[in-house]
Formats: C-alpha cells, structure tokens, sequence
C-alpha cells in the first residue's frame, strides 16, 4: 500500500475536481481526501495498491477533460487512516 500527496494545478477549481475525484475513487480500491488551495492548486492525499493509484489518477485526470495542467506529487507509505474519498473545505 502506498500513499501519493499530490498537488494538481491547471484550471482545477470552479470545474467540479473534487467532485468528481471522490466519484471516480468509489471504481478503485483507494481512500484520502482532496481539497482546494487559496493558491488555486488543488490538494490531494490518496492511498492504495500502486497499481489502483496509477489508474485512479489518470482517470480523474482525464474525466476533468484536460484541466489539470500539472501535478507534483510525493510518494510514501501508507498510513490505512482513510475509510473513503473525503472532500475537505
């Protein structure tokens, strides 16, 4: 299991991201939350096998039709602390 911290930029925010990163991770086994930045960056924590989070991300990067310009993203262990995709405010 593995942990990504991701942090999208593009046209991220007022596009339904975050909505639409929670509904995409209910098709794969990961958990985390996702939130925007006053920088207008969107913050994303998600954990699970490396290969759902592979397909996980590229699904949402591609069902946000060509939105996220760019991610920076660091990988660890995971900590098992999520139950399910949140959206934090």
């Amino acid at each position: 299991m593995k942990r990504w911290h991701i942090f999208f930029s593009g046209r991220v925010q007022g596009v339904g991201f975050r909505f639409t990163s929670r509904q995409v991770a209910q098709r794969y086994d990961v958990s985390g939350w996702v939130k925007n930045l006053p920088n207008g960056a969107v913050e994303m924590i998600v954990e699970g096998p490396s290969d759902q989070l592979r397909k996980y991300v590229a699904d949402v990067s591609e069902s946000t039709h060509g939105h996220v310009a760019d991610m920076q993203m660091t990988k660890s262990a995971a900590t098992g602390e999520f139950s399910g995709m949140e959206i934090h405010h």
